[in-house]
């Protein structure tokens, strides 16, 4: 076997031990076996070593492949390497794992480090702007916000909604990464405060579609729903209600 066999093998190894620690994670904490700051510590670290694993895996499989064809990768396979580096990229980035200590791949949009002078209401308002029309730029911003303010529970709430969204077509891998990083943002965000809807919304919509937990989406959507959301994040619940009720009548 090769030495990039060798390589390649042992960080899928560790790939598997950090996505199954995660699971038992989650598990020692609906079982009481651990804290809730434990559990947290735990999860950025677990997910941003995850995330740069799984960044290193897809990396040396596109060299391996071009290394053993002399060609160019076939343009889906390079396409979808990049989507998926790319969305590692930002799992990482909102679990705390800063991106110039990878490769030196960059985001859309501003560097990490920002502009000083920028205020945390600019930046807010640059990312408002852009949730929609570029989602990895407005993660970005987001995460600017909280490098700043680290209790922004606006920022903490969309940049996991972002995160949340761009990832429901990766694959199980960085859809699994995505779910921890978004669910630690949003629980984050409830805590410092609870009485924001649309957190409760997003984390619902997030156990649904990401960690399929019917019950404890319908819990947060029904929370989400006492709180009065506003007309724009009650449109996506409403757009869910029904899958939920209907996954747990089954």
């Amino acid at each position: 076997m090769s030495s990039t066999s060798d390589h390649l093998a042992q960080l899928k190894e560790q790939r598997d031990f950090l996505l199954n620690s995660l699971r038992d994670l989650e598990s020692e904490l609906n079982h009481g076996d651990i804290d809730d700051q434990d559990f947290e510590s735990l999860r950025k670290d677990y997910v941003s070593r995850a995330a740069a694993v799984i960044k290193q895996i897809e990396n040396l499989n596109s060299e391996s492949q071009s290394a053993n064809t002399n060609l160019v990768p076939e343009k889906r396979n390079l396409t979808r390497t990049l989507v998926t580096v790319s969305l590692v990229v930002l799992v990482a980035v909102a679990a705390g794992w800063f991106v110039a200590q990878q490769s030196g791949q960059r985001l859309a949009g501003d560097s990490l480090a920002g502009s000083i002078e920028d205020s945390t209401a600019t930046i807010l308002s640059r990312a408002r702007a852009t949730n929609f029309v570029d989602p990895k730029a407005a993660i970005e911003l987001y995460t600017q916000v909280l490098e700043v303010d680290p209790d922004n529970v606006e920022a903490l709430t969309y940049r996991a909604w972002l995160l949340v969204l761009i990832s429901r077509s990766a694959g199980d891998e960085v859809r699994q990464l995505a779910f921890a990083s978004a669910s630690s943002d949003l629980e984050r965000a409830i805590g410092l405060d609870p009485n924001y809807a649309d957190a409760h919304c997003f984390l619902g919509i997030a156990r649904f579609r990401l960690g399929n937990d019917a019950m404890g989406a319908k819990e947060q959507l029904s929370i989400c729903a006492e709180k009065n959301p506003p007309a724009e994040v009650k449109g996506f619940v409403d757009s869910i209600v029904a899958e939920v009720d209907a996954a747990l009548d089954k």
